[in-house]
């Protein structure tokens, strides 16, 4: 049985469907096992999975496409193709699967080009409230992996899966970010606690464009406080040199961390070494709480949220709707976070599954379950 784990999206995407062919290609012995890769960043990913998992040594192969290679180096764009234009590129060569695994929708676009027999799979990235979550594109995979209960709900509900078609087996990411090996330095070299401001990159959900400078030049009038900025790697994704400079001339060493960008916005560095989380809308905020901790989230587009489930993580910590309410907030955060821990835990719970360790392997296990009893009813 040949199975290909595909990851063409923004590389932080891979985080979420590596780890499980990593512990795919440790049990299951009968599956010839592959994996196909967008770009340079992608290829960083498969290394750091690697340093977990140092046996997983599957055929790799990268997705070119290098007559628009080329176009895009000259234009100084990214290096690797646009999503459609690399699977219509490599059709021939995805035909040729019995199973396709991606963390990502774009390749339902050519689910009619694949044959009967080959099964599209989804393990979903991140475990998010919003609607967004579940689209309608989810109908089009023969098998999903779903985080935990209420995405499960919801999912059903929604007629995004249909039982028999998917499996809970929990956070793939938190579960691997928990195994890293390698201990990370702390973020400054002080005493000041440290707060992560991690907003979205939607603007009509975002704190950034209304709210994101202001703070910053709020934290960086105070000495309490040590600052990492670290948006969406999608907020600053193709915005211009002089926009990103402009940003990045507003930190301060040894208080202010902006990133923009790094590769540390991939692997929880920040989510993992921050105290205090501030932000919006993202998905991140379950990342953050997997170790409960204070959080404030800022209401900039002056939401109704109290009623509205695609808000529930705003029920985790104090909602504030300015930069000065904010700053206030954040003041609180610490002593104001025993009356929200019992709640982080529990919707973290129900959001990834409870206890995320050996959620690749439970998500290896589900996806190889499924194939053999669909080829068995073949």
């Amino acid at each position: 049985m040949r199975i290909l784990f595909l990851c063409i999206g923004e590389a932080h995407q891979a985080l979420h469907a590596l780890p499980i062919a990593a512990e795919m290609q440790a049990m299951a012995p009968d599956v010839a096992l592959e994996v196909a890769l967008a770009g340079s960043a992608h290829h960083w990913v498969m290394d750091l999975v690697r340093t977990v998992y140092p046996s997983f040594s599957p055929p790799v192969k990268t997705l070119a496409l290098p007559a628009l290679a080329a176009l895009q180096k000259r234009l100084g764009g990214a290096d690797e193709p646009p999503r459609l234009l690399s699977l219509l590129g490599h059709i021939a060569y995805f035909r040729g699967f019995d199973a396709i695994v991606v963390p990502e929708r774009t390749t339902t676009l050519i689910r009619h080009l694949l044959p009967a027999r080959t099964s599209l799979i989804f393990t979903p990235h991140g475990a998010g409230d919003r609607a967004v979550t579940f689209d309608r594109r989810d109908r089009l995979f023969d098998f999903a992996l779903v985080a935990g209960e209420k995405s499960e709900r919801m999912m059903l509900d929604a007629g995004t899966i249909r039982p028999g078609h998917y499996a809970v087996n929990g956070y793939v990411k938190l579960d691997f970010m928990r195994r890293l090996s390698a201990t990370r330095p702390p973020l400054f070299d002080n005493d000041r606690p440290t707060v992560l401001y991690a907003p979205h990159f939607r603007a009509e959900l975002s704190s950034w464009p209304l709210l994101g400078t202001q703070i910053i030049s709020a934290f960086a009038a105070q000495q309490t406080y040590n600052l990492v900025v670290a948006p969406h790697i999608r907020l600053f994704h193709r915005a211009s040199r002089q926009a990103r400079a402009r940003i990045a001339a507003m930190a301060v060493p040894g208080k202010i961390l902006i990133d923009l960008g790094s590769k540390r916005l991939l692997d929880m560095s920040y989510t993992s070494g921050a105290d205090i989380y501030l932000g919006d809308v993202s998905s991140q905020v379950y990342e953050f709480l997997d170790t409960p901790r204070p959080c404030v989230f800022l209401n900039a587009h002056a939401v109704a949220w109290q009623e509205d489930a695609n808000y529930l993580f705003w029920t985790l910590g104090e909602v504030a709707d300015s930069v000065a309410g904010a700053m206030a907030a954040v003041g609180r955060a610490r002593a104001e976070h025993p009356r929200y821990s019992a709640l982080q835990k529990e919707t973290l719970a129900l959001s990834v599954g409870g206890d995320p360790a050996g959620a690749a392997r439970r998500g290896a296990e589900a996806i190889v379950h499924f194939l053999h009893a669909e080829r068995a009813g073949r």
